[in-house]
């Protein structure tokens, strides 16, 4: 969230200093969503911001843009988070590009893969982090948790899809 800040005193009627600046702050709900997966996960800070980005990332690279668009709306802040997912590493040809030569018949197929690369990737972000790519199935209950109180069912069920 950006913020302007003026500071403006007055020394007896005389004007003394003036600051003007953007003052950059984390959503109070993203640092409850941090608190939750710190204190039930055993996780660092750094950790718990991270796996959310990573799960967020791959939610906004799935989801159309409306869609991710009412979940950014009933989770502000989730765009800092998603800024605190690590990069992964570029995996080489992950399955969706060794299917991406088959017949529309197995179009599913290529789907399924591909969902199956953007979860990799996410377990080599959580790698990143120090985390075991088995925490991946521990956030997102968490998560999904999170979604439903602060967005309801519908952006629970958006955010359950694209995971």
């Amino acid at each position: 969230m950006k913020t302007k800040i003026f500071l403006v005193l007055f020394l007896s009627g005389l004007f003394v200093f003036q600051f003007s600046g953007n003052v950059y702050a984390e959503s109070s709900g993203t640092m409850e969503l941090v608190k939750l997966l710190t204190d039930q996960l055993d996780v660092t800070e750094k950790q718990a911001k991270g796996g959310a980005g990573s799960l967020f990332k791959m939610a906004k690279n799935t989801l159309s843009a409306n869609d991710f668009g009412k979940v950014t709306e009933a989770l502000p802040g989730i765009d800092q988070l998603i800024q605190s997912a690590p990069e992964a590493s570029e995996s080489k040809g992950g399955l969706s590009e060794k299917l991406g030569g088959v017949t529309k018949e197995l179009g599913s197929m290529k789907e399924t893969a591909e969902n199956v690369d953007r979860l990799t990737k996410v377990k080599d972000q959580f790698a990143e982090l120090g985390m075991d790519g088995n925490m991946v199935s521990k956030f997102i209950p968490i998560l999904l948790d999170y979604a439903d109180t602060k967005g309801g069912e519908s952006v629970m069920n958006l955010l359950k899809g694209a995971w």
